[in-house]
């Protein structure tokens, strides 16, 4: 474990039976969070990051592996060393807000210091209560029946009742998807701020790549148990390592071609160059993938243009930017153009192809 790790997860599995035999949720995952590093598991359903989760919290017992959390082994198959989830030092949001409906905001927040293995002298509570209570914007309802608040202010209430013990980790297992579009936007941003602000290091589930985006300091992208890629929010867009990475975070456009020569591959878009990896050989099929605002539109192309002409068969207004479907020698294509362009369905223009930023999946 290195040093600035809070969290060390090493070869970690976990299997659960079903009627075709074990499935493997969990296959040998690595992985280290930095003290105060915002860390978001993010993949579809079955994927494994609920599972990983539960298995740093102690609510899953591993079936290989060892789990680290501030130096101390709180897991370990081989040294056969388990330590309850009441003695980690974590906190835990879940996805239901799993507030105490007989209980008013203060005493659903004061529980952990009253009634937990934390208990502190009652002269204490109430100042660590009311310091939580202004961290997620709630100062002013502690007196509040916690059944008389909304969606929102009752997920406020659960997180400040995991970090009222001043956790060194913070689980949140996908928090926000019980809200609403707006509120959820509304809550990231805050999220962000609250982690940041009580100085604890966060591990977060979610399904949704725009909350994985703005949330998180590292992002790893997982499929059938297994990291396929992490790193920053940049990278993980940016620089995808294959194609369910592409086609998971992001919109992505993918063209099927052939490789027929030394960095030239033969598509619907026609015979073009492109920078491919090392192991495409002449003869081989490749995937061409391009995001939809890489891609532009034109009415009247230049003659001696390279460009493909398409038809628009969809157009999708988006108040910021335009969506457009263009057909094209048995693809569609998705073109993103931002501000209010004109260009109508039934109409044909040319596409744009830029000699830059492609990505090319053998």
């Amino acid at each position: 474990m290195s040093n600035n790790s809070i969290i060390s997860i090493r070869s970690l599995e976990k299997t659960f039976p079903s009627n075709d035999g074990l499935v493997r949720a969990v296959n040998k995952i690595d992985l280290e969070i930095a003290r105060n590093e915002f860390v978001v598991l993010l993949g579809p359903s079955g994927c494994g990051k609920t599972t990983t989760l539960r298995c740093v919290a102690g609510l899953e017992r591993p079936d290989g592996g060892s789990i680290e959390i501030n130096g101390e082994v709180v897991n370990s198959v081989t040294s056969r060393t388990f330590v309850p989830p009441e003695r980690r030092d974590i906190g835990m949001v879940f996805q239901s807000y799993a507030v105490w409906p007989h209980l008013n905001v203060f005493q659903n927040v004061a529980l952990p210091l009253t009634d937990g293995r934390q208990k502190l002298p009652k002269g204490q509570v109430k100042d660590r209560v009311m310091e939580c209570l202004r961290l997620v914007r709630l100062e002013g309802l502690e007196t509040r029946p916690v059944t008389d608040l909304s969606g929102g202010q009752q997920q406020r209430v659960a997180l400040a009742r995991a970090i009222v013990t001043q956790p060194m980790v913070l689980l949140m297992d996908e928090p926000l998807s019980n809200l609403d579009a707006r509120l959820r936007e509304e809550m990231r941003l805050e999220l962000k701020n609250i982690a940041t602000t009580a100085g604890v290091t966060s591990l977060y589930v979610t399904h949704d790549q725009s909350e994985a985006l703005s949330l998180g300091d590292k992002i790893c992208v997982m499929n059938e148990g297994e990291i396929l890629q992490a790193g920053s929010p940049q990278e993980v867009y940016a620089r995808p390592p294959n194609h369910f990475v592409a086609e998971f975070v992001g919109e992505m456009n993918f063209i099927k071609g052939k490789v027929t020569g030394p960095g030239q591959v033969d598509s619907p878009l026609g015979e073009r160059s492109y920078d491919l990896p090392p192991n495409c050989q002449v003869g081989s099929t490749v995937t061409l993938a391009i995001r939809p605002q890489y891609l532009g539109l034109a009415k009247d192309p230049d003659q001696n243009s390279q460009s493909p002409e398409g038809l628009i068969v969809s157009k999708s207004y988006l108040g910021d930017a335009v969506l457009y479907e263009v057909e094209l020698s048995g693809v569609t294509l998705t073109v993103k153009l931002s501000g209010d362009s004109n260009f109508a369905i039934g109409q044909r223009a040319s596409v744009n192809l830029p000699p830059e930023p492609w990505h090319i999946f053998p």
